[in-house]
């Protein structure tokens, strides 16, 4: 599957995404179309601080059709203050009766970028409850108000799912040892005003 769209008011199709909500709270955040990306909804008068542990202001989405194997998923990105604009890889989804049985994460990996590098997330459902942990990192400066594209490369070799993740004239990989071979890919917003201008799969 190839997929490739600009978030411009004309230049994608919201149908093709679903809207996913975390387990981790009952907010429900929203993007936000403008002329020439989508941004999430962030509330008014809050300090990057607050910002950083705002439920509101989260929102993902994935595309409706999974892929299968091997794959390159880029999106050119930006964010207002540290954080954190992420491309997203998850296996099933539940869903949740308590929110109009909206789509729900269990197992899924972020690829985070923010102002003091790249974080890759492992995130889990154990027990019913969430759980993450860092599975790889890489430090490097990012600025604010600056467009970067991030890619992350999926490879599923003869032993284990390797990604490969490249930004800014650096890349890095690590292991995805639990990824499924047919999995979704899409885009989360969080911890401050995140911008996405497009987003390709290939």
């Amino acid at each position: 599957m190839e997929y490739t769209c600009v978030f411009t008011p004309d230049g994608w199709k919201r149908d093709d995404w679903l809207q996913v909500k975390t387990p981790r709270w009952d907010e429900l955040g929203a993007w936000i179309q403008a002329a020439d990306h989508i941004e999430n909804r962030v509330p008014d008068g809050l300090t990057a601080d607050q910002l950083a542990s705002c439920h509101e202001a989260y929102v993902s989405m994935l595309l409706k059709e999974p892929l299968v194997g091997d794959a390159a998923v880029s999106s050119t990105m930006s964010f207002s203050d540290r954080y954190a604009p992420s491309i997203v890889l998850a296996g099933e989804l539940a869903t949740n009766p308590s929110a109009d049985d909206m789509a729900e994460y269990r197992e899924h990996w972020e690829i985070v970028l923010y102002a003091d590098g790249i974080n890759v997330w492992h995130h889990e459902f154990r027990d019913g409850k969430p759980f993450w942990r860092l599975a790889a990192w890489f430090k490097h400066d990012f600025s604010s108000q600056v467009k970067y594209r991030l890619e992350a490369k999926v490879a599923f070799t003869a032993k284990v799912p390797l990604l490969t993740v490249s930004c800014d004239g650096q890349t890095f990989g690590c292991m995805l040892p639990t990824l499924p071979r047919t999995y979704r890919v899409g885009l989360t917003a969080c911890e401050g005003v995140n911008c996405f201008y497009d987003f390709q799969v290939k």
